[in-house]
């Protein structure tokens, strides 16, 4: 009996080992390529630094709600029914900032200014919401922002930071 606990307790502690190592592995990874990843943003000219820094206000215009309706003594709030092709966009134009080209700017423009005159065009032709009054909100506004943003970073990353 004696044997097969000191058997169990030596497994144990040989499995503790091994999980510590591969903790330690790991954050030695993470560690590695964070330093990879502040290298690239630090090498990079100031127009694609806005494009990865454009991420955040990207992020709080998918979550953030885009408009609101009060109904029934309750404020309701409408999501952005075009989040997903946001993040779409966001994941592009982040994986976009290792390429160069008249066709890496193209198709970053071209994908924010579609994006764009569908966030303005579903207010505009009542199918945002069918709720009357409703109220846009800070969200909605953002989501016109944050293209622009990225459109103007892409036009200065082509005409001035490449040339």
């Amino acid at each position: 009996m004696m044997n097969i606990l000191s058997e169990i307790v030596d497994l144990v502690v040989y499995l503790l080992g091994k999980a510590k190592d591969l903790i330690l592995y790991l954050v030695d990874l993470a560690y590695r390529l964070a330093d990879i990843a502040i290298g690239r943003f630090r090498d990079v000219g100031f127009a694609e630094k806005l494009v990865v820094l454009n991420t955040v206000p990207a992020f709080f215009a998918i979550v953030l709600a885009v408009a609101q309706y009060y109904i029934f003594e309750t404020w309701f709030y409408i999501n952005n029914p075009l989040a997903v092709y946001l993040i779409a966009i966001v994941a592009g134009m982040l994986g976009s900032v290792f390429f160069e080209g008249l066709a890496k700017m193209l198709a970053r423009v071209l994908l924010n200014a579609y994006y764009l005159a569908w966030v303005v065009y579903l207010p505009l032709a009542g199918e945002l919401t069918k709720a009357e009054p409703h109220t846009l909100r800070f969200g909605y506004y953002l989501n016109i922002i944050v293209p622009v943003v990225y459109m103007g970073a892409s036009l200065a990353t082509f005409f001035i930071d490449e040339r």
